[in-house]
């Protein structure tokens, strides 16, 4: 997997799990944050026998129930629960969007988690960050700028060169 530019102070990216790639801030760094990017699902094609509804309700073929599902099993896994999801447009694409939180451990703080799901070059990929929930709003920002990076090199590396 090609990486695009990582939000600014995020590093110490690593290929895990046959695919996932995980990443983190400095530990210097103000907003103390954790990141996955993975592919969850290849698109499909939108069956014609489909309602406008219906089709409102998926993300290139796959049904926002079943992305849903992908987050509320992580924040089962890590004691959490699921706040909100909603439909964003993102630098001009379709982006499913899970917002979740999990509670003070004792060792560590309450935390925001914003899970991303887009559409890019055939393939579904899931951005999860994590951070304090004193940075949820910033982390919102960084979430979409790294998703807007990922459809512009597509985007990009789609168009024919000029001869």
């Amino acid at each position: 997997m090609s990486l695009p530019k990582l939000p600014a102070g995020w590093n110490n990216a690593t290929l895990v799990n046959g695919g996932e790639l995980k990443f983190r801030t400095e530990s210097s760094a103000t907003i103390p944050s954790q990141g996955t990017l993975a592919v969850v699902a290849r698109s499909r094609p939108m069956p014609a026998f489909l309602t406008q509804r219906e089709q409102r309700t998926m993300l290139s073929g796959v049904s926002f129930s079943d992305l849903r599902r992908i987050a509320i099993d992580k924040m089962i896994n890590a004691g959490g629960w699921v706040i909100n999801d909603y439909e964003r447009q993102v630098n001009g694409a379709r982006v499913f969007v899970v917002i979740a939180q999990t509670p003070s451990d004792g060792r560590s703080p309450e935390k925001a988690w914003n899970f991303y799901f887009a559409e890019v070059d055939g393939k579904i990929y899931s951005l999860t960050l994590n951070t304090p929930l004193e940075f949820s709003n910033k982390l919102t920002v960084e979430g979409e700028k790294f998703i807007s990076s990922l459809t512009v090199k597509a985007n990009t590396s789609a168009q024919p060169a000029n001869k």
